[in-house]
């Protein structure tokens, strides 16, 4: 069961988000695991590491322009349709705005919102899907930024649900998703609206694979 919904989604969620690379070989699809893991998985301990902006980390490409801030928009969410819109949806400004005051995303990121998808009336709670959705400051920035940015996403995402198992690339609903599978069950997915400047990742932990359900509706 879920002891805090903003702790979870602060652990899974203050990224290190745009620092480092690497990875390991993508996998095919068909390789992934089903997910069995609690919620439990990437809920925080006392180990879990602080932002990315906070340790020195530097984002994949160049540095803000002088005086750019990140707004903390939850109008991002509109990006993210289909059946998603049969969850419940928290979202999550205190998280989003501690996000967005890394300067490390300034140079990347315009824009910032972070919520919580759960199953109406599941109790316990077995399902859970954090979303973030980031308005990027350049459009056309390119695929060496994104790998970049999905490496180091799934690398936080997995750290406290046994790190990273394998990576794969799929087609779910009209989205080409990135996907990241964790040792302990979780995982990522990431889909980018290239035309809009949108990149959408989420965390997603058990049997119902909400992270697939959002993942496919993006853009939708």
């Amino acid at each position: 069961m879920i002891r805090s919904r903003g702790s979870v989604v602060l652990a899974v969620v203050l990224l290190v988000l745009l620092g480092g690379c690497g990875g390991p070989a993508p996998a095919s699809p068909a390789d992934r695991p089903a997910s069995s893991a609690s919620p439990g998985a990437v809920e925080p301990s006392a180990g879990t590491p602080g932002p990315a902006g906070s340790s020195g980390s530097a984002s994949p490409s160049g540095s803000a322009p002088a005086g750019s801030s990140i707004e903390s928009d939850p109008g991002l969410f509109a990006f993210i349709g289909g059946t998603a819109g049969a969850l419940n949806f928290q979202y999550d400004p205190d998280t989003t705005a501690q996000v967005a005051a890394d300067p490390g995303l300034a140079g990347n990121v315009v824009g910032l919102a972070i919520g919580l998808y759960t199953i109406p009336g599941q109790q316990p709670v077995a399902d859970f899907a954090i979303a973030s959705v980031l308005h990027l400051r350049d459009p056309s920035v390119g695929t060496d930024w994104f790998r970049a940015y999905r490496d180091t996403y799934d690398a936080a995402a997995c750290a406290r649900a046994g790190g990273i198992d394998r990576h794969s690339e799929t087609t779910i609903g009209k989205n080409d998703v990135f996907i990241g599978a964790c040792a302990g069950g979780a995982f990522t997915y990431h889909v980018r609206l290239a035309a809009r400047g949108i990149v959408v990742s989420i965390t997603a932990v058990g049997p119902a694979r909400l992270g697939e359900r959002i993942a496919g509706g993006v853009g939708q």
